[in-house]
């Protein structure tokens, strides 16, 4: 038998057709960084609707490769543009411990070249980013408590950084490239692969929208709606049950519901929603095996390509609407604190659980969120009727201006602003002006660095001021289609924005003293007639 299984896998390899190294090895092994570039540049060889570009260089060195395929061998926005094809953009491996997307992405664009599915290329451009961490990815040891495979890279990057945390601040060199390549090609729709961590569960993948609560409202329902029913049908004629990514609300009372709180702008799939696109998050189950999960990736990739084939015109034509909503995001109210709001329902096929008391004496073994306690899944199999919640209900908010004033000191703003195609004007005469400031009345730290930040909390109060402004300041007005996004980012009680993050440190504090100072950040009500020049990206 096996050696019947040996001969079975080899058949693709003798027929001439490349094998990713999971596939050479039954699955007991994931792609080095020279797997993946070796593979991609034998197809693009040999295929000419396989281009191959480079998205950015890691920190350590290693060129970020990008696998454009079309029937018509497009290489550049441009080209796609004219040819009049949407663009699907799938990355994977951001945290490359978590290495099936980067698997599935392989086995993908080979068999999209050898004409497996020519319906999915019929009328968009797949752009593949399969090792967006090649740095990471070069770490392999057991770092993953995951089914398989042994040995896999690391979350971090070569800054020992999280990637998938650095979508506002924009201190990674890969982050930096992939939103450049946004700016420029504008996918209809992005796919970030991952690798779930937590409840225990029976299902291969699992998946959600862009969730950040700032997001477009009818994106938000049309992926809850039209894309979810349509993705959880193609899902289950490839065999798979698709539910939402999550966790169970209570550990100890599972039938509570079922829970998502990475709704942060940080995250990848949530800045892109604020981008008002597409985006999917897929989270593929940790405790299934390798192999499983890899198939399970696999059949995701083809369900969201089947969709944006049939249905990528209506989504751009969705995002276009939703572009134009956001020009009149001025007066609107943002919000800066939410609850857990239901999102859906769904069945969840698991396993009944059993409490354990943790022991005294072995307490300090595990983290405090425990609380003293371990659940167990037992062999008995059980299915929940869950509603799913996320914290995106706002329970407070403020009203948005009709643009920021940013004055010079704080410049290093503006290169991340226009990096993700912000519209930024710089105000070329001094002016005295009535302008809305935070005031603020205490900053708190976090003790510990996260991200390479320690990250802040405000608390004060807006206050109208007449004010000089010098020039060489910049005016960021609303009436833009990506206001939400700058909002996101500059509004000062905004949960991860520029000041969250501590990009603005140099100035809430007075110097020689320890009171808090000001925000080089004002709010216009009403833009004034002042001369502008916009600036160049």
């Amino acid at each position: 038998m096996k050696r019947l299984i040996a001969i079975l896998l080899a058949l693709p390899l003798l027929a001439g057709i490349p094998l990713t190294r999971a596939e050479k090895t039954n699955f007991m092994e994931t792609s080095t960084y020279r797997d993946v570039m070796e593979f991609l540049w034998s197809l693009a060889e040999k295929y000419p609707q396989l281009k191959i570009t480079y998205l950015a260089t890691s920190t350590e060195g290693r060129k970020i490769p990008l696998a454009m395929v079309s029937s018509d061998g497009i290489a550049s926005p441009e080209e796609a543009r004219a040819s009049g094809k949407e663009v699907v953009y799938i990355e994977a491996n951001i945290h490359a411990g978590e290495v099936e997307g980067k698997e599935a992405s392989l086995m993908m664009i080979r068999d999209l070249l050898l004409g497996k599915y020519p319906e999915l290329l019929k009328n968009q451009v797949i752009i593949f980013c399969p090792i967006f961490n090649p740095d990471g990815n070069e770490k392999f040891g057991k770092n993953r408590r995951d089914n398989g495979p042994p040995l896999a890279g690391v979350r971090y990057n070569g800054q020992g950084l999280d990637l998938n945390r650095d979508f506002i601040k924009q201190e990674t060199p890969e982050v930096r490239g992939l939103v450049k390549a946004l700016v420029r090609w504008d996918p209809v729709l992005f796919v970030d692969m991952h690798t779930t961590d937590g409840s225990y569960h029976r299902h291969v993948v699992t998946w959600q929208p862009q969730m950040a609560p700032w997001t477009d409202p009818v994106l938000f329902r049309y992926s809850w709606g039209k894309m979810k029913t349509q993705l959880e049908k193609y899902m289950k004629e490839e065999g798979f049950h698709l539910i939402p990514y999550g966790n169970f609300v209570d550990r100890k009372a599972h039938e509570k519901g079922w829970a998502f709180q990475a709704v942060g702008a940080r995250y990848g799939t949530n800045y892109v929603g604020l981008r008002n696109r597409f985006a999917i998050l897929d989270e593929n189950y940790s405790r299934a095996d390798f192999k499983k999960r890899v198939m399970g990736a696999y059949a995701f990739l083809k369900s969201i390509l089947r969709f944006t084939s049939r249905y990528g015109k209506e989504m751009r034509r969705i995002e276009r609407e939703a572009d134009l909503r956001a020009m009149n995001y001025a007066g609107k109210d943002f919000g800066i604190k939410f609850e857990p709001q239901k999102i859906t329902e769904f069945d969840l096929l698991s396993y009944k659980f059993r409490i354990r008391k943790i022991p005294k004496d072995q307490l300090k073994k595990y983290p405090s969120w425990m609380g003293g306690f371990l659940v167990e899944k037992t062999d008995k199999l059980t299915t929940y009727h869950l509603t799913l919640y996320a914290t995106i209900k706002p329970i407070s908010s403020v009203k948005l201006p009709a643009a920021y004033i940013i004055l010079p000191s704080a410049k290093h703003l503006v290169k991340i602003l226009k990096r993700n195609g912000i519209v930024v004007e710089k105000i070329l005469n001094p002016l005295e002006i009535s302008a809305e400031r935070f005031a603020i009345e205490e900053i708190k730290s976090s003790p510990l660095p996260f991200q390479g930040h320690h990250l802040k909390k405000i608390t004060g109060h807006y206050e109208t001021v007449r004010v000089k402004i010098p020039p060489n300041s910049y005016l960021v007005p609303l009436n833009q289609p990506l206001s939400r996004l700058a909002a996101v980012m500059l509004e000062p009680l905004s949960p991860d924005g520029f000041l969250t993050w501590g990009l603005l440190d140099a100035t809430l504090v007075h110097e020689w003293s320890n009171r808090p100072w000001m925000i080089p950040i004002y709010r216009l009500h009403e833009i004034p007639h002042i001369k502008t020049i916009v600036l160049k990206e």
